[in-house]
């Protein structure tokens, strides 16, 4: 098993993981539990399971089902890659889709050579580059932040060298988690703005994601 933190240090639990996706929680234990589809690192009950690159998974998933593909899709696809690439399968310029199926790219050097990931089917051209705009690489070529999409217009990062991981408003630093405590707490809109350093405007778009989940 690797020992880079980002792998095997779990930060999460699969309902905060969800939380932060707005999705059920029942869609990403399917995802790890049946399809094999997240990394996860082993543990009991409540704890944590899911490290930092489990979580950049889950969002790389969930833009590939706004995208279109069928989950049968990214399941197959996703499986093969995971089975001839490890933990390399993330890597800048590896993957992309053509809007049904996951293709990724061999080639250690020169031009790409784009795969349909479930069958080896060489030779096809790259449509959609998964560099993903929500992921974010460091200079190993690997994921070092991720963007959470389900914020819209506010910019919500995970990194694990901040606040543990925990997302965060990425131009005030801070956790999302307690702009929604002091909501929650009854304070108003504007209060928290101040109170935080952020923009009015980036606590309600945090709100509203979260009433719009429990809706």
């Amino acid at each position: 098993m690797t020992t880079d933190t980002r792998f095997s240090v779990p930060l999460y639990t699969v309902a905060l993981a969800a939380f932060h996706l707005a999705m059920p929680s029942g869609t990403l234990n399917a995802w790890s539990d049946k399809s094999g589809l997240l990394t996860m690192v082993p543990g009991q009950g409540r704890e944590p399971r899911l490290p930092f690159i489990g979580l950049v998974e889950a969002q790389l998933y969930r833009e590939l089902r706004k995208a279109g593909l069928s989950m049968q899709a990214i399941t197959t696809g996703m499986t093969a890659v995971r089975r001839e690439l490890g933990d390399r399968m993330l890597e800048k310029g590896i993957l992309a889709h053509d809007g049904r199926d996951i293709l990724m790219n061999l080639a250690t050097e020169g031009d790409p050579h784009w795969e349909r990931a479930r069958d080896q089917q060489g030779g096809l051209p790259k449509i959609i580059e998964l560099g993903l705009k929500p992921i974010i690489y460091t200079d190993d070529h690997l994921p070092g932040r991720v963007r959470l999409t389900a914020y819209g217009d506010t910019s919500v990062v995970a990194d694990p060298h901040f606040a543990f991981g925990q997302p965060i408003v990425e131009s005030s630093g801070v956790r999302v988690e307690d702009i929604l405590g002091m909501f929650k707490a009854g304070e108003k809109a504007a209060v928290v703005a101040e109170e935080m350093g952020v923009s009015c405007d980036d606590v309600e778009s945090i709100v509203r994601t979260h009433l719009a989940l429990a809706a």
